[in-house]
């Protein structure tokens, strides 16, 4: 049996308006009224079936940037995928490390996670199957429940931000400590806000000292909070040896579980309780469904975020979550801080009440509007 193979790889590098402003321990998303920088890339295949990815570079939380990005795509993974069979997942990720290497952890992982996206589209096309369903899983799922960004760092404004998300149909809230701010009090004001049935999540993007977070962790944990993200730097594991050794609280890493081999060693040594699942952190589908892997075998969970991502990679990262029964909350916050109603005028009809609805067309479900590209197109 013949299958079609990559024939041609076009990129978009887009600046997208920002309606809120986003800052976290290690930097910013952005600022209401600039832009956020995207990466779309388009791949076709030699029978004319089309597929797209997105790439959200985040220079604050990561290496890469909108320029870093694109060119990697242009001038080292496209000439290295092409002729690559759509179905071969395993020998695209062989040829995209082959062209660009890795060193400690994946290298350029958020331009390769916009390639691997687009195939992955692509290829669930071909077949005729929704993205979960050409993963493995069910073709039917239930709507997907957000959780919440709260931005505000002060226990009134953050009080009246949950309250306002709730009537909007949010039940679960994730936030950012390590700002210096009092994140004890903050936390117990979001719980308090939020009800005893939400998942609250808190969030130190590598903020904390060691002895910092241990107080943070004690102190959260006595305000109500569920799990504490990346409270240390990423490179440094034996700082979250010592860490797990007296703290209660769930832990999780993100900037520290790039590559599978990353989730591993703190699966391995039992230093986390949760897997996060950030498709565009973790190179794409293909290494994040090993990562998932490694979870289920060391008996962990995992929880769904992303890097303000767009449509694309909120709905592909559900597709995956999906094929595993996961029920939420998914922390993929894009729509809170940019606007791309322009690029995907039917959104709304996906995500409304603080939830998505996957779409049971084949592949990820949602093309961008080509006419409206031009809009946002930026020069690399």
């Amino acid at each position: 049996m013949s299958t079609s193979v990559i024939k041609h790889l076009d990129v978009f590098p887009l600046r997208l308006p920002m309606i809120r402003s986003f800052a976290f321990a290690s930097g910013s998303a952005g600022r209401a009224g600039d832009t956020a920088p995207h990466v779309l890339v388009r791949v076709t295949d030699d029978a004319g079936h089309v597929g797209w990815g997105e790439g959200r570079p985040v220079p604050g939380w990561s290496y890469e940037t909108l320029e870093s990005a694109t060119t990697t795509l242009r001038g080292y993974l496209a000439p290295a995928v092409l002729g690559c069979e759509i179905h071969d997942r395993v020998g695209l990720h062989q040829r995209m490390h082959a062209a660009l290497g890795r060193g400690p952890s994946t290298g350029q992982p958020i331009a390769k996670a916009a390639l691997d996206m687009a195939v992955h589209d692509l290829a669930a096309q071909a077949t005729g199957l929704p993205l979960r369903a050409y993963l493995g899983g069910a073709g039917l799922v239930r709507p997907m429940p957000l959780s919440y960004t709260v931005t505000a760092h002060e226990t009134d404004g953050a009080a009246d931000e949950v309250a306002a998300a709730r009537g909007a149909g949010f039940a679960h809230f994730n936030f950012k400590v390590a700002m210096g701010g009092p994140d004890a009090a903050l936390a117990g004001a979001i719980r308090r806000a939020a009800g005893a049935g939400a998942f609250i999540w808190a969030d130190a993007n590598q903020g904390y000292t060691l002895p910092q977070a241990r107080r943070a962790a004690a102190a959260l944990a006595d305000a109500g909070v569920d799990v504490l993200e990346q409270p240390l730097p990423a490179d440094r594991m034996n700082l979250m040896r010592q860490l797990r050794l007296g703290t209660a609280l769930p832990l999780a890493v993100d900037e520290a579980s790039v590559s599978p081999a990353d989730f591993f060693g703190y699966a391995a040594e039992g230093l986390v309780d949760y897997l996060v699942l950030k498709v565009t952190r973790s190179g794409g589908l293909g290494p994040s469904l090993q990562q998932i892997m490694i979870a289920e075998a060391a008996g962990l969970k995992f929880l769904v975020s992303g890097l303000t991502d767009g449509l694309l990679t909120k709905l592909a990262t559900l597709h995956l979550a999906a094929v595993f029964g996961y029920a939420g909350p998914a922390a993929l916050n894009g729509s809170q801080f940019t606007d791309e109603s322009a690029l995907f005028p039917g959104k709304a009809q996906l995500e409304r009440g603080g939830a998505v609805l996957l779409p049971s067309v084949p592949g990820v479900g949602v093309a961008p509007e080509t006419a409206a590209l031009d809009r946002f197109l930026c020069d690399v």
